[in-house]
């Protein structure tokens, strides 16, 4: 169903040309207009006890053909009758309502309670949204008519745009806190598809439309723990960001600052991720510090613990294969034989057999801080598993300890790094 939402004032109605997307309505009556424009079902006024004396039956016997739903409202002098004011406008709306929003005549806080309402309600309800309106009879010009009578001609201004607002505000921070381009490339979608019904073409939007691709990826790779691909695609985005920003002032220029702030993620940008270096190191562990603050605990322990075979690869001097499969098998190997040797009495005995000693063990075993190394690896992978194994076990942590060494597990990755690359602690 179509509605109007409209405020009565207690104001003088004045004869007024008001003009809407180039249509003309002669009428004292703003709701008369937007009610020959829109064609809605219903309208639903909002009164107070003095806009119901005053006003409402100007405006009931302007629009007899329309149903008309009287809603009373308080004046809105205190807070709890604004509280009220919002419940009642937020009970008006129904699941799949098509809603014109009309604030002509809102007075005090009600125009800024009609955008609140709108934007709570898109959170709990489905409906759509075919207009914010607003009767700017402030903006009158006089002209004068064929009888030589002068009159005021208003436009009604579409204020619906500015609503989309929230859900770019929306859309950045699920970006950069959620690791979820969704709304973004709704957005982008949305304003594309617009160009393209005005002038038949989007290429004012392309570039957008081509950040979106490299963005949706880069989100995808911080969620699903793949560092080298977020890195590459945190690159193609800061490569293609500054002509999108050109789009962006074009299309949504109030917008430029807030969508800016997607180039934060510039931080973690490399043109040759897969090229092991300490910047690749750097930016990894950066990466699982972001996985962390999003609350993607298990994917961040997961990438820390695989950071660590990293490491060790890149001390050990193994850079070149540190991609390969079975190098990281041996490397990883090594971390869970140096447990096995820290177990056994004799580290001789252990290390005898050398055709099923993996590759980089006495490597590591050399190193003047393997016991401890061992000790964060060993750790860090029974935290990995407490956490893949869903606590499905009766002698697993509970919430709040694992949860203690989660926030730990930053200062932890910290420390294998300086005593592995032999930095002061």
């Amino acid at each position: 169903m179509t509605k109007l939402l409209s405020f009565v004032g207690t104001g003088q109605l004045y004869d007024t040309i008001y003009r809407l997307n180039g249509e003309e309505y002669h009428t004292a009556v703003v709701q008369e207009a937007l009610c020959r424009y829109y064609k809605p079902d219903e309208v639903v006024l909002f009164v107070t006890r003095e806009a119901r004396s005053r006003n409402l039956p100007i405006i009931e016997a302007a629009i007899p053909s329309t149903p008309i739903t009287i809603v009373d409202i308080p004046d809105g002098k205190c807070e709890d009758e604004i509280w009220d004011i919002f419940s009642i406008v937020t009970d008006s709306v129904h699941e799949n309502d098509d809603i014109i929003f009309d604030i002509t005549h809102g007075f005090r806080s009600l125009p800024f309670i009609a955008l609140l309402s709108i934007a709570y309600l898109r959170e709990i309800k489905p409906f759509s949204l075919s207009g914010v309106v607003y009767g700017a009879f402030e903006a009158r010009e006089t002209i004068h008519l064929e009888s030589g009578k002068e009159i005021s001609r208003a436009p009604v201004f579409d204020l619906t745009r500015f609503v989309s607002i929230f859900d770019w505000m929306a859309g950045v921070r699920s970006f950069l806190h959620h690791a979820d381009a969704g709304v973004l490339e709704q957005m982008v979608n949305q304003i594309s598809d617009e160009e393209f019904s005005q002038i038949q073409s989007r290429k004012g939007t392309k570039p957008l439309m081509d950040l979106l691709g490299p963005m949706s990826t880069y989100a995808a790779s911080v969620r699903l723990s793949r560092p080298v691909e977020a890195m590459k695609t945190a690159y193609s985005i800061q490569e293609r960001f500054e002509a999108a920003t050109g789009a962006i002032k074009k299309h949504t220029p109030v917008l430029t600052p807030l969508l800016s702030k997607i180039s934060e993620i510039e931080h973690f940008a490399l043109p040759e991720p897969n090229i092991l270096t300490d910047a690749v190191i750097q930016k990894q562990r950066d990466l699982i510090q972001v996985q962390l603050e999003m609350g993607l605990y298990q994917q961040a322990v997961t990438l820390g613990r695989e950071w660590m075979v990293t490491v060790l690869l890149f001390a050990a001097g193994a850079g070149e294969e540190w991609l390969k499969k079975e190098t990281r098998n041996e490397a990883e190997n090594s971390l869970s034989g140096a447990e096995k040797v820290l177990s056994t009495q004799s580290k001789a005995q252990s290390l005898r057999n050398d055709k099923e000693k993996p590759r980089f063990l006495d490597w590591f075993c050399s190193h003047v801080s393997w016991k401890e190394m061992t000790g964060i690896w060993s750790r860090t992978s029974q935290m990995r598993n407490e956490l893949a194994h869903c606590g499905m076990n009766p002698e697993s942590l509970k919430v709040r300890q694992l949860q203690k060494k989660v926030d730990k597990f930053p200062d932890v990755l910290d420390k294998f790094y300086a005593l592995m690359m032999g930095l002061p602690g």
